[in-house]
């Protein structure tokens, strides 16, 4: 194929030459393309220079030739400059040969997608004409022809769907399978490359006190809006570092299965600067763009300005609302509101103190909620923390599982948590392990403790309180496993001890031998020359007793061992039992309407203000019970009732 290649070095050029002088198949090479005994290497960075690659490719095919042996790979990567040259050269392929018009008529049309995203290719046996001398009867010589199967190549597929306008994305191992197959069938043999798209430049927060959440949206006209950062209230130092702006990043084109070129979207940027509010600044560095406090202080957003500032207080005064600060989110431990929250907004902090209405939802990393005025149609929770209403609560949930509440006026809410304190409530559903009413009207009441000054109806609503008294049931089945399993386990070391008595008696000599054993163990006897060969003598008669002996020894140990534990559990269970009904009672001090009293079992190895234990005693806050746990149903005197000893005392109105 010498001559395929131009033949003597005298055609070699820095370009490729005029083809028309050149016979089928043949090619000059440019200077940066060297034919060695082994093929055709590619100085990548040279031709990526000259741009010339695509040019000597379409020389190529356009002679009627084809690359044998291509790297396909290599070869998309140098047409279309996906990767970045190699900086020493690469082999290309084995040789350029002539593309006979015979082969080249094997290769079918290629169905190219409408907007070229994949081209099909129908592969089905194909034959090729050839011809042959044939000796006729009359002894004549004749040239005859006939068909004989054969098969496609990958290399002049390549050529092939080049002409066909196919210069891109061919799938070469399901190309090479399909013609090893020598199956019909119809493949998709070649998909575009998609642009890879760019990222838009965009805001990483450099401060554990800012949010943790996506950075900031880019507006379509390039500003940044920091609604999202929902307008925190954090402590930070001077000269900390807040924001730092990701520059946008160019995508990377693609390629359709014609070669044609798929740019990506241009990414945005915005104006880094406009973030920068009072006591905020912009600071330029080796490692990137930051937005640093000019002083120490508390982190604000302002949602009018889109800007972030660092003020000296943390107090806000204009309320919570979509149209000021959205959802806000506390990263500062105190926190002081004078504007009123608004309807569905939310507010999560620490310890913080409401002076004005709120309507939305407060949340409290276990610290103290305080409503200088009202709470109405809000909800506010402190797991483990206070909750303290000085004014009126309306219509509210209130809770704090774990934690304690304190409210001086509430109505038609629902409020749960270990300890509640409650002036005056009417029509409340509360659930709490210690509940303490001055005046009740109308509510449902249930508790481990519960003491209420004054108790009556509200618009022939009735106040039920239900006195939370453990349910041993499951105790006591525990227990009845539990005890059991010890019986069985006392059997079990009985009879083992039992089996080693008996292999005592039984085994001659064997009692003293193991009395013995013990002694030389502890160190207890010292023996001689003559006593030693009697003693291993010893040790290989009792050798197999000795090994059925120690078995039964460690079962012994493994069952006491257990037995210990269960003794412990159920001495746990027998301690449980007998303070599970500490401090369970109820007092009424003075009876003025309807009341109803009455016992609701509760598991006690559950919290009852939080799990679904919570949710269940609170869907029976209404109910009147069966008549065996009413303890009291009437409308005036009073009512006193204790679990432990069973003592009732109703006092009649005077």
């Amino acid at each position: 194929m010498s001559e395929g290649l131009g033949g003597a070095s005298a055609r070699t050029a820095s370009a490729i030459g005029n083809v028309v002088a050149f016979g089928s198949g043949e090619v000059l090479l440019p200077a940066w393309i060297d034919r060695r005994p082994d093929g055709l290497y590619v100085d990548a960075q040279t031709a990526a220079r000259e741009r010339g690659f695509p040019t000597f490719v379409e020389r190529v095919f356009a002679a009627g030739a084809y690359f044998v042996s291509l790297d396909y790979p290599l070869f998309l990567s140098l047409l279309y400059e996906l990767d970045a040259p190699p900086g020493v050269p690469q082999r290309l392929a084995a040789d350029i040969a002539p593309f006979p018009a015979q082969r080249r008529a094997l290769y079918r049309g290629v169905k190219i997608a409408g907007d070229k995203s994949a081209a099909d290719y129908l592969f089905e046996p194909l034959e090729i004409e050839v011809e042959e001398h044939v000796l006729t009867e009359s002894g004549v010589m004749e040239m005859r022809k006939r068909g004989e199967p054969t098969q496609l190549d990958f290399d002049e597929f390549v050529a092939a769907m080049w002409e066909k306008g196919l210069r891109f994305g061919i799938d070469e191992p399901l190309v090479r399978a399909a013609i090893a197959g020598g199956q019909p069938q119809r493949l998709t043999v070649a998909r575009a490359l998609a642009p890879v798209p760019g990222k838009d430049a965009s805001i990483e927060e450099k401060t554990a006190n800012l949010r943790r959440d996506n950075a900031p949206r880019i507006l379509p006209d390039g500003r940044m809006d920091l609604r999202q950062f929902k307008n925190r209230f954090p402590q930070i130092a001077g000269g900390a570092r807040l924001l730092k702006k990701i520059p946008r990043t160019p995508g990377k084109s693609g390629r359709n299965v014609a070669g044609a070129l798929l740019e990506p979207e241009n990414p945005k940027d915005f104006d880094f600067a406009a973030l920068a509010g009072p006591g905020t600044r912009v600071v330029k560095g080796m490692d990137g763009e930051y937005l640093v406090s000019a002083m120490d202080g508390f982190i604000n957003i302002d949602n009018k300005t889109n800007q972030l500032s660092v003020t000296e207080k943390m107090i806000s005064r204009e309320g919570v609302s979509m149209k000021t600060t959205g959802d806000v989110a506390l990263a500062g431990d105190e926190f002081e509101e004078y504007g009123e929250v608004k309807d569905r907004r939310v507010v999560e902090g620490k310890h913080m103190t409401f002076f004005a209405d709120v309507f939305g939802r407060i949340v409290s990393r276990g610290g103290r909620i305080v409503f200088k005025a009202c709470i109405a149609g809000g909800q506010a929770t402190s797991p483990g923390g206070s909750i303290v209403v000085e004014g009126r609560a309306s219509s509210a949930t209130l809770e704090a599982r774990g934690g304690e509440i304190r409210i001086e006026s509430a109505e038609g809410c629902e409020i749960v948590a270990n300890r509640i304190e409650i002036a005056h409530a009417v029509n409340c559903n509360v659930l709490g392990e210690e509940v303490q009413i001055d005046k009740s009207e109308g509510c449902a009441i249930a508790g481990k403790h519960v003491r209420i000054a004054q108790s009556g109806a509200r618009k022939e609503i009735e106040t039920i309180i239900a006195v939370l008294v453990p349910d041993m049931t499951r105790h006591e089945r525990n227990a009845s496993a539990l005890e059991a399993e010890r019986e069985r386990l006392e059997r079990q070391i009985a009879e083992l001890d039992t089996r080693q008595a008996r292999m005592e008696e039984e085994v001659s000599g064997f009692k003293q031998f193991l009395a013995l054993a013990v002694t030389i163990a502890k160190g207890g006897a010292k023996l001689s020359d003559a006593h030693e060969a009697n003693w291993r003598q010893a040790q290989a008669r009792f050798a197999a007793p000795l090994r059925e002996w120690q078995g039964l020894q460690k079962l012994r140990s493994e069952a006491q061992r257990e037995l210990e534990n269960l003794r412990a559990e159920l001495a746990a269970l027998a301690d449980k039992k007998a303070h599970a009904g500490d401090g369970i009672g109820c007092s009424i001090e003075r009876i003025v309407g309807d009341t109803l009293v009455r016992r609701l079992a509760f598991q006690p190895d559950q919290a009852i203000t939080s799990g679904t234990q919570a949710g269940e005693l609170a869907s029976r806050l209404r109910e009147f019970g069966v008549s065996g746990d009413r303890l009291f149903w009437g409308a005036s005197g009073s009512f006193a009732w204790r679990h432990d000893t069973g003592e009732c005392a109703v006092g009649q109105e005077v």
